[in-house]
């Protein structure tokens, strides 16, 4: 760092400049932190000659003047964090907006004032849409005790003049932006902010969306609008919270049963059991497995239900899986039986010692082929 200032530093201060003007808010936040835990600075480095305004005007050309200023807002040092901050606050651009509002928690007073100051006479409508992209680090000030209540004159300012600006926000390429302004948003309109937020490839905000739609913020026809998108969504946790609020949530529910994954398997019993149906669950499972053609997602479900749930009066329905044409099927059934009736299984056990299968054969007990190989 001291060879590229000291020596070229107008190359440096063009390599700052398209740092800082691509990083995102939170890459601002991170690079403060970084930069502020390095022991190397201006003032460390005995670089602060050339920072002098003067210095500054003449070694790095005008266009990168405020991107050494705002390095320099992130400095140990009191005096040059002041002195970038008043830098930043004669530019008429935007650029500097984000490293000002940085300051605004900054311990020294007059570093502090100064940038809330400038922050405060560009609460005006033209900077709503920059306002917006800067959301994710707003969002971190407003939890320091010096920024909060600033910060919250800007959200008011979003709600007086700047909805447009939130609902393009919603729609922006970057998550964090994204998700901070539909959370906004959902004070108000929050069927449409739940439509966007599933419109999206962010399982985050289709969890968040979901709660959303299931809450008691909403009224019931406004949830009643909202189930269609939670039923057909790719998330199986998804899917199940709209069958556990439907109208006819026991029937969905029993289908939620069967579900490949074994939580949801669970939180759909779960359910079952606080609305009063405590003994459906097995019976569910009985019914699939008995079923003329039973598909083999189905019998591997119901057979892993029964795991949990069965009893030896299950053993013959389960040994009729055991000699399935899948090897996944064979291997539920044996893991199961395995569960229920461990005896049984042992007296079986040549049957699993000589299934083809290694998906099937993983489940024989630890020192159980050895002992078999030596009966014979």
């Amino acid at each position: 760092m001291a060879l590229s200032w000291a020596d070229r530093p107008a190359l440096a201060a063009r390599r700052l400049d398209s740092l800082l003007r691509r990083a995102t808010p939170s890459e601002l936040m991170c690079l403060e932190s970084d930069y502020r835990a390095q022991r190397d600075s201006f003032r460390s480095l005995g670089l602060t000659s050339l920072l002098g305004d003067r210095a500054l005007d003449g070694a790095v050309p005008d266009r990168h003047v405020l991107a050494v200023a705002a390095l320099m807002s992130f400095d140990r040092s009191g005096y040059l964090r002041e002195a970038g901050v008043v830098r930043l606050a004669d530019a008429p651009e935007p650029f500097p907006i984000p490293f000002l509002l940085l300051r605004l928690n900054d311990p020294v007073e007059k570093v502090r004032d100064c940038a809330q100051a400038v922050v405060t006479a560009r609460l005006g409508a033209e900077h709503v849409e920059l306002l917006v992209r800067l959301l994710p680090l707003l969002e971190r000030l407003k939890k320091r005790r010096r920024a909060g209540h600033l910060v919250t004159a800007v959200e008011d300012l979003f709600f007086r003049s700047g909805r447009e600006a939130l609902w393009q926000g919603a729609r922006s390429s970057d998550s964090l932006v994204r998700a901070c302004c539909l959370r906004r948003l959902a004070h108000v309109e929050p069927v449409a902010a739940v439509h966007i937020a599933f419109a999206t490839p962010d399982q985050a905000l289709w969890q968040w969306a979901a709660r959303l739609a299931t809450s008691s913020r909403l009224t019931s026809a406004e949830q009643n609008t909202l189930l269609p998108c939670l039923e057909n969504n790719g998330s199986p946790r998804i899917r199940l919270r709209a069958r556990d609020r439907g109208s006819h949530g026991e029937v969905h529910l029993s289908l939620a049963m069967l579900d490949p994954d074994a939580g949801i398997r669970y939180h759909a019993r779960a359910s079952m059991c606080a609305r009063g149906y405590t003994d459906i669950a097995p019976q569910v499972y009985r019914e699939a497995l008995a079923l003329k053609s039973v598909p083999d997602s189905i019998a591997i479900c119901a057979l892993g239900g029964l795991a949990d749930l069965g009893n030896l009066d299950d053993i013959s329905r389960v040994m009729d899986f055991a000699a399935h044409s899948k090897a996944r099927v064979r291997a539920e059934a044996w893991r199961t039986l395995f569960i229920l009736d461990p005896e049984e299984a042992g007296r079986r056990i040549d049957l699993l010692v000589g299934n083809p299968s290694g998906k099937v054969r993983r489940h024989i007990p630890a020192g159980t082929l050895h002992v078999s190989a030596k009966g014979r």
